[in-house]
């Protein structure tokens, strides 16, 4: 019960004075080295992983203290790295850091006024929870609001894809709030240093994926070579069915699958074997069945495109999802809307891709996806 005390006191009292002074300098240092070095994501923007120190700040210097390191060090990181590009978001980021401060000052008010033995410790706990909670909650409602994207697929792709940062990040506030009066400025370190290794980790996963992707662009670019028609078809096809997909507010992870399935949609037609182009003996062009989705299937890092792969070849398995079946439309819509600018990608294709998925398709989905196509700009062909 006295430990339980003596933290208590520890974390709720601000520190005054000289050693005020020496966390005020060491967390605001830390914070700009954290906001400089944020984590660049594909789309453009960026994920800071000053969210814990910031939580922190509150307790060990107070409101004005934290709010002041917080947004000045914000300020300047967005300075030191303006000629990089990577400034965009940034009034985002000030109202999701902004309501994140004002909800963890709400929940302290309580705790700081409350003298049980516990509250300390529930401060260490919660605070930094709930800043990193609403800054992120915060952060994709403003998101949502600028792309005109669904603020719950948002909300739940990057809480799928940020858990490792948002996990990471609170461990490092409460093991500073923990350490921080028995090491003294000094406790700043190994935080930091937890954080940065996080960072890089996660930086080092996105290069990955990114590297994977930037393989298979150049896999398609080449088999594309065979028939000059489709040069460049497949990475125009994607671009296209990302901005749908975005529109639609497809998670991050659904974005990617859907990504690859546009660059893939084709591998069949510009493969060796690519028969389908035969007409039959009524003289109708052959629409191919399950050609692309065969030619992938069994590569586990393509487990999530191949059910859409299937439905653009009009052949789904019984388990595929109907978010699956919208995907595979966005990309047969992006592939018409690319060929339509294009008369010899046209001319390459048998038939337009929406004739194959169009009657696997509910009609709101279809209605939900040309709707966010034309808003777009995109020309779309008409569908049955």
């Amino acid at each position: 019960m006295g430990l339980l005390t003596e933290v208590s006191g520890m974390l709720i009292v601000p520190l005054w004075g000289i050693a005020w002074w020496q966390y005020a300098v060491t967390i605001f240092s830390a914070l700009v080295l954290l906001d400089t070095f944020d984590i660049p994501l594909p789309r453009g923007d960026s994920i800071s992983v000053g969210g814990a120190l910031c939580a922190a700040g509150l307790i060990v210097l107070g409101p004005l203290g934290a709010i002041s390191a917080c947004f000045v060090a914000m300020v300047l990181a967005v300075v030191i790295r303006w000629k990089k590009r990577r400034h965009d978001g940034i009034v985002g980021r000030f109202i999701a850091r902004a309501a994140a401060i004002t909800a963890s000052l709400i929940v302290l008010a309580p705790l700081s006024a409350w003298q049980a033995d516990w509250a300390g410790l529930a401060s260490a706990i919660l605070v930094p929870a709930v800043f990193l909670s609403v800054e992120l909650v915060t952060g994709q409602i403003v998101s949502a609001e600028k792309s005109g994207r669904g603020f719950g697929r948002l909300l739940t792709g990057n809480l799928r894809t940020q858990a490792p940062l948002l996990i990471a990040q609170w461990s490092g506030a409460v093991l500073f709030l923990l350490i921080y009066q028995g090491m003294g400025p000094w406790s700043v370190i190994p935080v930091v240093a937890l954080l940065l290794l996080m960072r890089q980790s996660y930086t080092l996963l996105l290069d990955i994926r990114e590297t994977y992707r930037t393989t298979v662009e150049v896999l398609v670019e080449a088999a594309e070579s065979q028939d000059e028609r489709r040069l460049g078809h497949a990475e125009r096809t994607a671009a296209v069915a990302r901005a749908i997909g975005g529109s639609l507010g497809l998670s991050a992870s659904q974005l990617e699958a859907v990504s690859y399935a546009a660059l893939l949609h084709d591998i069949d037609a510009i493969s060796a074997d690519a028969g389908h182009h035969a007409c039959d003996e009524q003289g109708s062009p052959n629409l191919r069945r399950g050609k692309s989705s065969e030619v992938i299937r069994g590569v586990e890092f393509f487990a999530d495109v191949l059910p859409i792969l299937e439905v653009c070849d009009g052949n789904p398995s019984r388990d595929v999802t109907e978010s699956q079946k919208l995907a595979a439309l966005v990309v047969a819509i992006a592939s018409d809307a690319d060929a339509a600018e294009d008369e010899g990608v046209w001319a390459a294709h048998s038939a337009p891709a929406v004739d194959v998925v169009a009657p696997i398709i509910s009609a709101q989905g279809k209605a939900q996806v040309v709707g966010a196509a034309l808003a777009l700009g995109f020309k779309v062909p008409a569908i049955r």
